[in-house]
């Protein structure tokens, strides 16, 4: 992940992006969140992290959720981290994986994903859309099986 932000720090952006054009002075801010004005000016300095604490104070104060100002401290840190070695990918047969943590697929289908109902009507806005343009003249569909067993199709040139 990169730092998407011209500001070199967490801290810079708060400064920069709030404090400037509120015309809010660090020692304003310290006394309005009620945080030692040496956190204020450590964060401002880019040498103190944004932490739960400091985003529920920000929060409150700007009217915004304190996920912001997590996640701005967050993207800030993985930018800063090295790759890490080549790491092999867990093997989870019969399982979903992803946000909402693993869970079993219904039982007789470990190696593919749950069905899909599609309406009639949207499958043929799907068919007719995947129906050949004349820039696809050089294209064509093939089947790719994965390790996992889950099937799909990929666009290859012909």
């Amino acid at each position: 992940m990169t730092w998407k932000h011209p500001e070199p720090h967490p801290g810079a952006y708060l400064e920069r992006r709030f404090l400037r054009p509120l015309d809010i002075s660090a020692i304003q801010l310290a006394r309005a969140t009620q945080m030692p004005r040496s956190r204020i000016s450590e964060i401002l300095s880019g040498t103190r992290r944004i932490t739960p604490d400091t985003a529920l104070r920000l929060a409150a104060f700007f009217r915004m959720k304190p996920n912001f100002w997590l996640a701005l401290q967050a993207e800030w840190d993985l930018a800063r981290c090295d790759k890490p070695p080549s790491v092999e990918p867990a093997e989870t047969p019969g399982f979903l994986v992803g946000p909402k943590g693993a869970m079993p697929l219904p039982a007789g289908s470990s190696q593919s994903p749950p069905s899909v109902k599609v309406s009639s009507s949207l499958l043929e806005q799907l068919e007719a859309a995947a129906e050949p343009h004349d820039q696809d003249h050089d294209r064509e569909w093939v089947e790719v099986r994965y390790p996992s067993g889950l099937r799909g199709l990929e666009s290859r040139r012909t």
